[in-house]
Formats: structure tokens, sequence, C-alpha cells
């Protein structure tokens, strides 16, 4: 008896809704996910008032409001509740120990589902938990265009996987428990990834166990069960029971199973785990394992439950299940890499998920918002006008350094050096700077000339001196700001300065002489480094530079390329990375994106124009990665919604010939549209609700619904419609509720008797 109570409840417990929609689901079908579903149409009465009209009006409105799509958001903060945030720089992996990363183990004060507490076990008590480990500190990783082999990332940024076996999630034993004694009448009972499994047996290598893995399911005698197989809807149904077996159909096909053992019926595999044989027919019962694998053997390497058996994304991690200890590794792992777009890797707003999307490793947003960026542009100009500071030079050949950024350049006074030769004594902002190299042996001063020695502007002895100019805005001016030696590398030019990428975050340097400088004319070039580096102290020093090469003319020595031939890409005329190793970024012909978050806009495109263009964040751009659960809520300042355009359709109800081609809201009672006599067996005549109620009444339309918004009065239709336009104000269930009030803001929704 107390099994049979048992199964009463656990069968009320399954019991669902004819229907696959109910009024608790709204806007759904007609909004899924944001979007709205075009064979929706909104019918009022060829007899409608106005109110009809206008309560369709409410209706559809609301539908417009919610067809649209939420975005990740590109910029901001993330709030997490359950789960875990780390904001993650670019390039570098999700448990970098020299960063403020992820711990390489997480548990449930991380990711509040995983589970830690106490299971029974052949009845005795024993602590057992859930962890994610992420082992590698290097992976998986933030990945761009430019820390990563693959060019079509261009500037956006991915969460790759580069190596398999590198995500695992352990069930943990926390004390010792001897599971190698578990069989198939005292099995061990556990979730695992939230699949219910029962451990029958293991083997005595210690990497193999054989479980129940389907989905228990209590009947009595008669009673059936749907199930999913393969997409499939298949019924089962308990035909008979015994005291050894029970005999089941499965949509026509019937087989005896005996107590304990397996089979597969119709598809459907089928583990009878116990039965309960009664004098009165209708008193036996049966516990079934049913599901497309109700018992399976698995070893160290196999496929997981439900996974490809020949290409699967997540596999069994197995070994010492056979110890009375503490150290068995009941766990699965990664069999896939994500280390290109081909392969799966994570765009900002998508997820790496575990099985049954236990715990998701999401991509959630970036730091920095996509319109919070300054526009830097480094130029080679043929006509720059510095008569106002440098003799008679209206118009001689140099670089032009200019940004959208309001004082985004910053130019720190010069310490007067045999590198330097400062003329301003203060710090200065400007939107615009010029470099210039002078044609003789001419020394820079603010309105006079003086000279260097012959050596020191030398073309043969790649020895130039670089004049820094900017333009003064109060003044409408250009200044010389003063001069540095480009043969001796690491002096400083200037500093970008844009929100809070400024003082040493991005520094202009000379680089000085490296290898073969000579052009083909017998030029040479003068290299200059953008020395990027982050506020956080762990980060690798020099691997995020972007070092420019700029030929000079043979004939007079003045800037004359970007890379040593004009209007011409070249590989090495633009470079990515530490000095010791750089990558050639000049001839790549996407936008690419450095680890600060810099985007170079297509540096071909811009190489054949003698020109860098540089997209510079107001600060460094880290990845909020998202580590969540089955109970996390994330909430993300950077998210935003995309309205959909939405037509919806609208009809009188002459106008429908066949009802079943849309999904319907059929707008006014039966005395006024002739769709709710038809489809909602409601009648004028028969209509059973008194003044000041209406219905709303979900039925089937086919392989569609149609919903009915109708009220005794037709100011009680258009109450009605308020009430499903602010459904999220109104707990509706059911397939029926009645909605009742006094005026059109008076108004309450209850369940029909």
């Amino acid at each position: 008896m107390a099994a049979i109570g048992t199964g009463a409840v656990m069968v009320g417990a399954t019991l669902t809704g004819a229907m696959a929609v109910e009024l608790a689901d709204y806007p759904e079908p007609f909004v899924v996910d944001g979007l709205y579903d075009d064979s929706t149409a909104l019918v009022v009465g060829d007899a409608a008032g106005a109110a009809d009209s206008l309560g369709a009006v409410d209706i559809a409105s609301d539908l417009q409001f919610q067809s649209k799509v939420a975005v990740a958001g590109t910029g901001g903060s993330v709030s997490v509740v359950g789960g875990k945030s780390e904001k993650i720089p670019l390039g570098i992996g999700l448990t970098n120990n020299s960063l403020s990363t992820f711990d390489a183990t997480l548990q449930d004060d991380d990711v509040a589902n995983l589970f830690d507490g106490e299971i029974t076990f052949q009845g005795t008590s024993y602590d057992t938990s859930e962890e994610i480990e992420l082992p590698q500190f290097d992976d998986p990783l933030v990945a761009t265009s430019l820390s990563s082999s693959d060019d079509d990332y261009k500037s956006d940024v991915f969460l790759e996987v580069n190596s398999r076996d590198v995500i695992r999630f352990f069930y943990k034993f926390d004390e010792t428990i001897p599971i190698s004694q578990a069989t198939a009448s005292d099995p061990l009972d556990i979730e695992f990834l939230g699949d219910r499994m029962k451990v029958t047996s293991i083997d005595s290598v210690g990497n193999k166990f054989t479980a129940y893995v389907g989905d228990e399911h209590y009947l009595v005698t008669d009673q059936t069960v749907e199930v999913e197989v393969d997409g499939v809807t298949k019924t089962v149904k308990l035909l008979e029971v015994s005291s050894t077996s029970a005999l089941l159909d499965v949509d026509g096909v019937t087989k005896i199973i005996s107590d304990g053992s397996t089979a597969t019926v119709n598809g459907v595999e089928i583990t009878v785990d116990d039965v309960f044989s009664r004098t009165e027919r209708a008193q036996s019962s049966a516990n079934l394992i049913i599901g497309a694998q109700a018992t399976e053997t698995y070893t160290d390497g196999d496929a997981y439950i439900g996974e490809d058996k020949d290409d699967p994304n997540w596999v069994w991690n197995l070994a010492n299940l056979r110890q009375n200890s503490t150290t068995q590794n009941f766990s699965i792992e990664n069999d896939f890499v994500y280390n290109d777009m081909d392969s799966g890797a994570k765009v900002v707003g998508e997820c790496i998920a575990l099985p049954n999307d236990y715990v998701k490793i999401c991509l959630n947003s970036l730091t920095v918002s996509e319109d919070d960026y300054a526009t830097y542009t480094f130029e080679f100009d043929t006509s720059v006008g510095l008569d106002d500071t440098f003799l008679t030079n209206t118009s001689v050949p140099g670089l032009h350094l200019s940004t959208s950024a309001t004082e985004g350049f910053e130019l720190r006074a010069y310490t007067a050096s045999n590198n330097v030769s400062a003329n301003e004594t203060a710090t200065k902002k400007a939107k615009d700077v010029w470099l210039y190299t002078p044609g003789g042996a001419e020394r820079f001063a603010n309105g006079s000339n003086g000279t260097h020695n012959a050596a020191d502007v030398s073309v043969a002895n790649m020895a130039k001196w670089v004049g820094v100019f900017y333009k003064d805005t109060s003044a409408s001016k250009v200044k010389l700001f003063g001069e540095v030696d480009a043969r001796t590398s690491d002096v400083e030019i200037l500093r970008l300065n844009f929100g809070n990428t400024k003082d040493t975050n991005i520094v202009l340097y000379t680089q000085g002489p490296s290898g073969a400088n000579q052009n083909a004319d017998g030029g040479v070039r003068i290299n200059v480094t953008l020395d990027i580096t982050s506020d956080d102290s762990g980060w690798p020093g020099e691997m995020d530079d972007i070092q420019m090469a700029w030929g000079l003319a043979a004939a007079n020595g003045s800037f004359d390329s970007l890379g040593d031939t004009r209007s011409t890409e070249e590989a090495s005329e633009l470079l990515w990375g530490n000095a010791a190793l750089p990558l050639s970024i000049g001839t790549k012909d996407e936008d690419h994106r450095s680890a600060y978050g810099i985007v170079i806009k297509n540096p071909k495109s811009n190489g054949a124009s003698d020109q860098l263009e540089l997209s510079v964040p107001s600060d460094q751009v880290k990845a909020n990665v998202v580590i969540e659960g089955t109970s996390t809520t994330v909430s993300s300042g950077g998210v935003s919604y995309v309205p959909a355009e939405v037509s919806p359709v609208t009809k009188l109800a002459s106008e429908v010939s066949s009802a079943s081609d849309y999904q319907l809201i059929v707008v006014g009672g039966p005395c006024a549209n002739d769709l709710a006599a038809e489809l909602f067996d409601v009648s004028c005549d028969g209509w059973s609700f008194q003044e000041g109620e209406a219905v709303l009444k979900l039925v089937d339309n086919g392989d569609k619904v149609a919903l009915l918004v109708a009220g005794t009065t037709a100011t009680d239709t258009r109450r009605a419609a308020k009430a499903l336009a602010a459904w999220e104000t109104y707990e509706l269930s059911g397939t029926e509720m009645v909605v009742s009030g006094t005026s059109l803001s008076d108004i309450s929704v209850a369940a029909a008797v």
C-alpha cells in the first residue's frame, strides 16, 4: 500500500494539460524569444464596436513591444548572483595565476547549483560534492585575431578552447565510500550534471561502471507515460504485472520484461527496476527506467549520456572506482577544440555549455562599449605647414598625428639631454601633432635656426633628429614642442590621452635602428613604437606593442612613406607584439584587435595610403566572463534590446477563410464576432458570464492556437484586452481565466470556476 500511495503521488506530479501552451506562457506563441510570429492575426467581429477595436490595439501594441531581441552588451559591468564573474584581459587564460582571474577549482560557493551535501548509499550517509576544474592557466582563453591564428576574428573577441581535457566536471566523494559494492538491488543513487543515475556495478579495473540512466517512472496497471526518443514522442503503457515481470506496450508493440532486466521495445529502452504484483489487478504497479538509453555501461573515454558517440563534446574521465577511499575519479571532460570560428570558438554573448546546461562558461560582454572609442590616425602628409614656428616651411613632407578625442595627445615636458631637446617647458595637450625631419643640418628652434653636427643628420648614418610640433588651439598656431634623437630607443615622444587610457598606457617611443633599415632608394627607416601597457601589474610587458617603420627619402632625409615604398602596403612596415619576435601585419586586410583592445583598422588598405588608423578604447578592454549554473541570474549594464519590425495582421471575422492558417487572437464575444462561436464553443444566447466579467480562453486551432478575449459588454471586452496587454502584472495560468472589474483601471483576474 505504501508503494501504491507513492505511485499515486508520482503520477499526479507528471500530469500535464493537453495543450502545448497555456496562458502562463503568454505572449507565446505569438511572440517567442522576442520573435513575432507572422502568422498571428487579431480579429474583431464585423459588428464590433469601437471598444473591441481599441482592445485589439492595446494587445497589438504590447505584442509589438515584446518583439525585441536581447543583444549581449559590448560594454559595462556585470552583476551575477549564484555564479562567478571575472574581467579577463584579452589574450589571457581564464585561470592565469599572474592576474585576477578565476580559481582553477570552482565549487558550490562559486556556482550555486553545484551540489555539496550528503547522499545515502546502502544505509549509510556520505559527504559528496561537485566541482568544476580549469587546470590550465592559459586554456580556455579570451582571444583576438592577433593573439589567435584566425584572421577572420577581425575586431571581435572570442572564447577559445585550444586543447582537450581542460574543462572538467567532478562528482567528488569527500569521505571513504565503497562504491564498488553497488548492485542492481542496492545501487549508488546520485544526480550527475542533473541526470539521475543509479550505478549498479563497477568493473574489476575501476574505470568502467553500469547504471540506470533513463527517466524513472512509476506506473500502475493501464497507466501510460509519454517519452521522447530521438525527437519522436512515444507512449509507454503498463499492461500487466506479475511477481517476476511486467508486460509493456509501446505504441502497439508489446513485450514481457523480467524484473531487473532491460529490453528495447519499439525503439524505447526500458528497464524494469521493480514490480509490485497485487491481488487486485488495478493495484499492481511497476517502477520503470525509460529512455533512449535506460541502462548503459560507460568506460573511461566514452561519450557522455546523450552525446554523439562518434564525435562527442564531453567524455567520461573514470579511474580508481574500486578504491575504497576518496581517490575515485568520477568525472567528465571536454573532447572538443574550439580554436577558430569554424571549430566553434564563442563570440560575445555565447557560452560553452556542459551537458544539460548544468554549468556554462559565457563570454558575456566587454568592459568598454562600442561607442567609447576614439580614432587616432598616423599619416604621411606631403604638405605640412610649419611656417608659424620653423623658418619658412610652408609645405614640407612629414607625419600628421590626429585624433577625434579632445586633447587626445599629451606631450610631457622634455628633459633636455643628448637625446632630447626641449622647446616648451610645460606639458601640452592637443588634437593634432606633426613629426618632421629637416632636410639639412638645421636645429629646430621656435622661429629661429640652429645647427647639429653633420653626422647627427646623416641619412647614411641612419641618424635623424625629429621635430615634434603641435597645434595650439588657443592661439590657432602650430608650435614646436621639442625634438628627439631617433637613433636612440625608448625616447618618449608623446602619450595618448583618452578617458582612462592615459599616462603610461600608450606611449609613442623612438625605437632606434634595427636590422636592415636601408631603403631601396638609399633612404632609411625611422622606427617608432606605441608601447602599450596595462594598469594590471601581472600583464606581460611588451606583448602588445605596435611598431611602425617610416621611410625617409634619400635625397633630403625627410619622411617619405610608411615602409620603404610610398603608396604600397608592406608586411614589415607594421609589426605587433614583442620586439624580439613581432608579428608582421602590414598586409593583413581585416581589422584586428590588440590585447589592450585597440582596433587596428585594415592595415593593408591604410598602408597603401601610407597611414595607420587606430580605434582606441577609453580604457583597457577586458572580457566579462561568467561561469553560471541553472540557478544563476546575470544582469549586465551592457545588455540592450533591438526592436523588431512588426506589422500586425488585423482582420474582420468575415475575412478569415481558414482559421487554422493563423495564430488567432479573437477580440469580442459571439454576439459580435462569429469566430468566437466557431472556435470556442460559446454562443450569444448561451453566454454564461455576468456584466462586469470577461474571459481569456485558449484553445487548439489545428497546429496553432486561438485565444479569445471577450466580455459580456464592450467595456468588459476592452478591460480583458487591457489585462492581457498587462500580462506581466497578473498571474495567468491554465487555459481559461475570468477578468472582472468596475472600470478600465479596476481589474481582477482569476481562474475560471
